[in-house]
């Protein structure tokens, strides 16, 4: 059976058939081996419905697990490096079609000087932001825009030809006509309160459609009349970026491009005296285009001023660098990778449709399927958008451009917008493709795989987590904006209070004004807002995440599906490698042929003289490591050795010191015991072994007692006094023995094995239960001379000792 007869045989049935044989299902498809189903049968129904959904299969008879799985893995590695490219094509492709670099530093240029060119006559800086009264309006009108549209002499007053006219900055192109528009309302009747009826009786209200005056005023030349046109007779479009959104139409006037500096200003006095801008004007645009043929970029330019009906004259702007048409090579390869992307799309909605015809219902029970038609939604409106902009752009850059001397013929603001929001949802579609790479991240290896399983168990509870933010943020914009909008630009608007609080939450806000407004609710609301955000919200989002990921480690979640996948592209990783080093293996035995065919003195690598040094100075490394490792280890021994007697004699010290008071109980003579033929006990004899001995030995005999016939010394072995060692009060060389050490209670201290008893006289001797050795002199304490360190200088065995 083939394969499309598989996919229409797992569209009819209701259960899947955990080991039925579907046409070799039961094979891997590479190398022939079986497929490991055991750990797949062992899982629950709803487990086996969602592997079936992960191979785009919909359960039925004559679908089995084996199969299941195998599509899956063939599928989902052709899927894997598909997407790969289709990531890489998708962003070359966003970055080639705007050059962001030199479009920002286009505009800004541009927006330096004309935004920041001073007025001349005025002692103070005033410039276009400063406009706030109809007089500045007409004085940034009469003394910035002429001097900076229509420059005519060089820095060294040397006057432009007539080529280098309509330039700005001598290298952007005014393309157009430059265009004045002006929008006006009508008068209409006020609501104002009884007492001002009298002295109140002339209202003009803010801009709207319903309302706007298309009464003719002055135009130029002087003494001509201006007549309202609608947005289809000037071709332009509804502009929405200013305080209120404004409409097409209009009052406008071109300025040709032939005029000079002195025409120019002579039209702005002629309107300013006509007084052309009245109680009646809303807004007034100031359009303009340029173009730079170094980097190939349109600029579109407007200045807006809005006449509010407070009096205020509020001034904005709007740049937008726009590439148009197609110019130069970049244009052509950027839209050859938009067309092949646009391709992949296709390619990939055609895809889901057909696992979606496959899967029925159960298609939308998995989240990535939403998301994938989300992604496509998106591609589909920038695609509308793109055309909206090119067909335009490509009729305006390959028409001839003689009318644009005497008029505007393209609203260059219009056709920025259109590719703007090009731009923008390009942008915006960039997240979902990148997003979307989030789907194989479980399929990477178990680490990654465990934190997809973390977002993925924590996204409801994450969802309900954002729903309370969101709600705790508007509430306190609301509250911002009501108390503080009227004193502070930041909470002006519902919305830039929003933003405002956002900015508060990353430490942008400036409290002293907030207190000034209201030195009681300001501070209330300022503390309680960072409360609530930073000591219990994000610590419940903190929560939310910690918990869903400990769950995951606990749980050992993992789909058998990733492991499939997951070993599959480790066994070609392993294959790939293999052939790699056997065709490595090869050139380096080909090598080695040539080179014994050539002679042993020729090319042969072992004759080398490089060669032979680099392993000398290799193995002079070596050996110096070895050998001061060497010396280290035998500095820790000794150390070592040290510390282990020093811990043998202090335990020794205190077991005799606990042991002075023992009385010796009359008994069998222990002389006649075998003593042991070491001679003296073990300095590191546990005491447990120490004290059975002692207490089963009989009580020892008194020196020269009855026992022996006569108390006498010739009986006892000679005593010889013993040395004291270098650096310890005495002299010569430095020695094994030390004297009898005394303890806090006044008597002396016994090397392990020896003993204190009183005869009946009272008088004390010392014995040794273990040797039955006896004596009235106190026993010395053995003390092992230290071992002579060999100096790192010192030649010999640096073998390690451990």
């Amino acid at each position: 059976m083939g394969e499309e007869g598989k996919d229409k045989a797992a569209a009819g049935g209701a259960a899947p058939a955990v080991g039925a044989k579907d046409g070799g299902g039961d094979k891997k498809a590479h190398g022939g081996h079986e497929v490991a189903t055991a750990a797949f049968e062992k899982m629950s129904k709803r487990q086996q419905l969602a592997l079936l959904a992960a191979a785009g299969l919909k359960a039925g008879p004559n679908v089995s697990l084996a199969y299941a799985i195998d599509k899956f893995r063939r599928d989902k590695i052709r899927e894997v490096f598909l997407y790969a490219f289709f990531l890489a094509l998708f962003t070359i492709s966003a970055l080639l079609q705007r050059d962001v670099t030199d479009a920002h530093y286009y505009t800004q240029t541009v927006k330096d000087v004309i935004l920041g060119e001073d007025f001349p006559g005025v002692t103070w800086r005033k410039t276009f932001h400063d406009v706030s009264v109809d007089r500045d309006f007409w004085d940034y009108m009469t003394t910035v825009i002429p001097d900076y549209l229509y420059e005519e002499q060089w820095y060294n007053g040397d006057r432009f030809e007539q080529s280098e006219l309509n330039y700005i900055l001598h290298v952007n192109r005014v393309v157009q006509a430059p265009r004045l528009r002006q929008l006006r309302v009508v008068e209409s009747d006020c609501i104002v309160p009884q007492r001002l009826r009298k002295s109140l009786n002339r209202c003009y209200p803010q801009f709207s459609s319903k309302l706007e005056d298309k009464n003719p005023i002055a135009g130029w030349p002087p003494g001509a009349i201006l007549e309202y046109k609608t947005d289809e007779q000037l071709e332009t479009k509804e502009y929405t970026n200013g305080l209120l959104p404004y409409g097409g139409g209009g009052f406008a006037i071109d300025i040709p491009l032939y005029f000079n500096k002195t025409e120019v200003l002579e039209f702005f006095t002629y309107l300013k005296s006509q007084r052309w801008t009245d109680l009646h004007t809303r807004a007034v645009f100031f359009d303009f285009a340029l173009y730079n043929p170094v980097n190939g970029l349109f600029l579109s330019v407007r200045l807006l001023f809005e006449f509010l009906p407070y009096g205020q004259v509020r001034p904005s702007s709007q740049f937008r660098a726009i590439r148009m048409g197609l110019i130069n090579f970049d244009d052509f390869v950027a839209l050859l990778l938009d067309v092949c992307v646009y391709a992949m799309v296709l390619f990939y909605i055609i895809m889901d449709i057909r696992k979606l015809l496959a899967m029925g219902r159960s298609y939308w029970g998995q989240f990535w399927h939403w998301f994938n038609w989300v992604n496509y939604g998106v591609f589909i409106i920038t695609l509308v958008y793109k055309i909206q902009f090119w067909l335009p752009s490509l009729a305006y850059v390959n028409a001839s451009g003689d009318l644009d001397i005497q008029r505007a013929s393209l609203d260059f603001e219009a056709l920025g917008w259109t590719y703007y929001m090009v731009v923008n949802w390009n942008a915006f579609n960039n997240i979902f493709v990148w997003l979307k790479a989030f789907s194989f991240l479980k399929y990477a290896n178990k680490g990654v795989a465990n934190l997809a399983y973390t977002i993925s168990n924590a996204g409801i509870d994450c969802a309900l987590f954002l729903l309370i933010f969101a709600i705790v943020i508007f509430a306190y914009a609301q509250a911002f904006h009501i108390s503080f909008g009227t004193d502070i630009a930041e909470y002006k608007t519902l919305l830039d209070s929003i933003f405002g609080l956002f900015k508060t939450l990353l430490g942008s806000f400036d409290f002293e004004a907030i207190k000034q407004v209201n030195s009681i609710l300001g501070p209330l609301l300022f503390v309680t807002f960072e409360v609530v955000c930073y000591f219990v919200l994000l610590n419940m989002f903190l929560a939310i995440l910690n918990k869903a990921y400990s769950d995951v480690l606990d749980k050992g979640v993992d789909d058998p599906m990733a492991v499939e996948f997951r070993n599959t592209i480790e066994g070609y990783f392993k294959s790939f490698r293999k052939k790699l080093m056997f065709w490595r293996n090869k050139e380096v035995a080909r090598f080695k042929t040539e080179a014994g065919a050539e002679g042993p003195g020729a090319t042969d690598m072992a004759q080398d003289p490089r060669r032979h040094q680099l392993d000398g100075e290799a193995m002079a490394l070596m050996l110096q490591t070895v050998k001061d490792l060497s010396h280290t280890l035998r500095a820790l021994n000794d150390k070592v050795e040290n510390i282990s007697k020093a811990q043998a004699l202090t335990g020794a010290a205190n077991k005799l010191s606990g042991a002075g008071s023992f009385r010796a109980s009359k008994g069998q003579d222990s002389m006649h015991e075998p003593s042991d033929s070491a001679g003296a006990p073990h300095a590191m004899e546990p005491q447990a072994t120490q004290a059975h001995v002692a207490a089963a030995t009989p009580p020892p005999p008194v020196p020269g007692s009855t026992t022996n016939s006569v108390r006498a010394s010739s009986k006892l072995p000679s005593y010889t006094p013993p040395s004291v060692p270098n650096g310890m009060g005495g002299s010569g060389p430095r020695g094994a023995m030390q004297g009898a050490g005394v303890s806090a209670n006044g008597k002396p201290v016994l090397p392990p094995g020896w003993q204190e008893a009183t005869d009946e006289a009272g008088e004390v001797y010392y014995f040794n239960a273990r040797t039955g050795v006896t004596q009235w002199e106190p026993p010395s304490i053995v003390i092992p001379p230290p071992p002579q360190r060999q100096g790192p200088s010192d030649e010999g065995d640096v073998t390690p000792r451990m």
